[in-house]
């Protein structure tokens, strides 16, 4: 059997490692599997710890070259395939917002390149009944997936998260992806929220739409308990708008007990939140700690002392975040957005209203600062039932493997 393994830029660059924990266990399964990135702009020769048993091929794409020009816009016409372009323009009105038309045209654009590729056009031409097709996301390489005869092939298979699952991130319009869900074998959204939001969309494809989850992989260890008076958070998270760290530190305004917040990771609102913690005189309570390598966050968490995470994201998919806090057994305050909810549950920690306002944040934090001793460590250890039974990264993936070869 062999796997066509399409991720983003894996090995390439900082992002998407966890991937590295599921290949780890696809090799048992696969004869060969070749990892396929699909843009990158950085330094080719030093790429992510490579796995044995598993060929990674040279980024496709430099990044520089998905963007679209006007003569892209008529070479369309003059593609073989351009009846698929102006079905999903018509069906879709493309015509209607401009923000449609620029979505329609990357897709279209990154189609046609992936199909001219020589990499990419003989591994689809050598595909057979032993290969499948698998896309890490859904948007970018698997914008190819309509012009894949599923008759020739074993299974393709499409994971969705957030960004590539929600039109709502998207302003209203993913492409091509009825195109993609008529020939995929199983697109799966990581969470049961994201099953039923395309089952919704797409009720004739309904029965190719599952959960397969992504897990993460711990350390063995566990993160300790504050054994004082202060209450001690942790938060992993860019420093984005989409993350509203700003709550977080908003927060602090009002609680009234010893607490220490240490936040992981950077990002364009670096500057702007330190400026807001010195505001409101609460930087010696926020701690920025910068961006950490992802293999040793776990490391930081278990090597300290930390009493719940924290995360008040306004979207997410099925944070990695929170599983990692998990394997540490760290209990978790988030908001109630994508597949959070999932994870959150009765046992494991709180959850806040999507819309939370840094008053009702404080709230929360104020009322799990006052759990017994007993409710905190019954926190804890329900956090590593969860992570062991539901978000153990080996055990997915040796579900998933046993699930592409069948």
């Amino acid at each position: 059997m062999k796997l066509i393994y399409c991720t983003n830029s894996f090995p390439y660059g900082l992002g998407e490692q966890w991937k590295a924990n599921e290949l780890k266990q696809l090799v048992n399964y696969f004869d060969e599997i070749t990892v396929v990135p699909f843009h990158y702009d950085g330094n080719f020769t030093n790429p992510q710890p490579q796995i044995k048993g598993v060929t990674y091929l040279k980024p496709l794409f430099q990044s520089s070259s998905l963007t679209v020009s006007k003569s892209d816009l008529v070479s369309f016409l003059f593609n073989r395939h351009v009846w698929i372009f102006l079905k999903e323009f018509f069906n879709k009105k493309v015509f209607s917002s401009k923000a449609k038309l620029t979505s329609w045209a990357v897709a279209t654009k990154r189609s046609q390149l992936l199909l001219a590729h020589p990499v990419m056009s003989k591994l689809i031409s050598d595909a057979d009944k032993q290969t499948v097709f698998y896309f890490y996301w859904g948007k970018g390489s698997c914008e190819i997936m309509p012009f894949i005869n599923p008759e020739k092939i074993c299974k393709s298979f499409i994971r969705m998260h957030r960004y590539d699952l929600f039109e709502y991130v998207n302003d209203g319009y993913i492409p091509y992806r009825t195109a993609q869900l008529k020939n995929v074998t199983v697109a799966a959204p990581s969470s049961v929220a994201g099953v039923e939001h395309l089952q919704k969309l797409y009720p004739a494809f309904k029965h190719k739409i599952q959960v397969f989850r992504c897990g993460t992989v711990g350390n063995g260890k566990k993160s300790t308990a504050s054994s004082d008076s202060i209450l001690r958070v942790v938060s992993c998270s860019l420093l984005s708008p989409v993350k509203r760290v700003h709550l977080m530190i908003e927060a602090l305004q009002f609680i009234d007990f010893p607490i220490k917040w240490h936040h992981i990771g950077d990002g364009v609102l670096y500057d702007e939140l330190v400026a807001l913690a010195q505001q409101l005189n609460v930087a010696d309570k926020f701690i920025f700690e910068g961006r950490i390598d992802s293999k040793k966050i776990l490391d930081f968490y278990t090597a300290g002392t930390f009493d719940v995470f924290v995360n008040v994201s306004e979207s997410e998919g099925v944070p990695f975040s929170i599983m990692e806090a998990f394997s540490a057994a760290i209990p978790v305050i988030a908001t109630n957005v994508g597949g959070t909810g999932e994870m959150v549950i009765p046992g494991t920690g709180l959850l806040v209203d999507k819309d939370v306002s840094a008053k009702e944040l404080a709230a929360a934090i104020s009322k799990f600062y006052h759990f017994t001793n007993e409710e905190k460590g019954a926190l804890r250890n329900k956090c590593t039932e969860e992570y062991i039974n539901k978000w153990n990264a080996e055990k997915l993936a040796k579900d998933l493997g046993e699930y592409l070869v069948k």
